[in-house]
Order: structure tokens, then sequence, then C-alpha cells
């Protein structure tokens, strides 16, 4: 693992940025295109709760390398001034990891693993927004 010498904070704005793009061209590619409809769909993965049960699924399966395991305890215990509107504290630091562990990927260069882990979320966020009561209009 490179010494990663950003903080978890701002590799969790990048991997967040990261996810929502590759959430939203998820979503363009299965034919969705209406803004609305696009946005609470994004959101089901890409809010604070989303990431937090896209994280805690992975861990069940063991999905993470130890070097990626070794970045979300950092994410997960970043100093954070403000929380989510709908999320509890725990519920945000889950987040931070997940979108800490990829910034990671996305900064250093692990492309690879990094699309592996965005279709892998991708795959657990099918089956939500299947579960989810957002209207497929």
């Amino acid at each position: 693992m490179e010494i990663v010498t950003e903080n978890a904070t701002s590799l969790a704005w990048i991997g967040d940025a990261v996810m929502s793009l590759a959430v939203r061209e998820h979503l363009l590619s299965l034919g969705f295109r209406k803004a609305h409809v696009l946005q609470k769909k994004n959101a089901v993965i890409c809010s604070a709760k989303g990431q937090a049960i896209m994280l805690n699924k992975m861990m069940e399966e063991d999905f993470f390398t130890e070097d990626e395991k070794t970045i979300l305890a950092r994410g997960r215990n970043a100093t954070i001034h403000s929380k989510a509107k709908n999320a509890t504290h725990k519920t945000y630091l889950e987040a931070t990891a997940l979108e800490s562990m990829l910034g990671y990927l996305y900064l250093y260069g692990h492309q690879e693993r990094l699309k592996v882990c965005l279709d892998k979320i991708i795959e657990i966020g099918d089956s939500l927004w299947c579960a989810s009561s957002v209207q497929l209009i």
C-alpha cells in the first residue's frame, strides 16, 4: 500500500464523486432519463444510509483487501464536523469509510480494483432499487 498522505475526508470527497458518477452512468445505461428519477434512485446508494448499507453488505462478504480495510478504518475514524441530514453519526462515519476507500483507489490509480468495487456496489444497489419505494417512471 502506498503511503497515504491525504486525510480521510479528502479521500471521501473524491470517493463520493466517483461513486455518484458510476451510479448515474449505470442508471442512464438502464434507460432512466428523467432527472427526478435519476436523483431518487441515485440517493438509494449515494446517501449516507445507502453507503452504510453497501459497506456493511460488502464487509459481510469479506470483500475488501487488508489495505482497503486500513483505509476503511481511517474513514471510520475521520473527524466529522457536520453530519448528513437524515443519518446518525455512526451511519455517516460508515459512509465516509466507503467513500474514503473509493477515493483512495481512484487517487492512487487502482482503476481495476475501483471498477470491481463500483460494480459490486451497483450490483447490491440494483437489489436495493428493486426493494425500494422508488417508482420506475
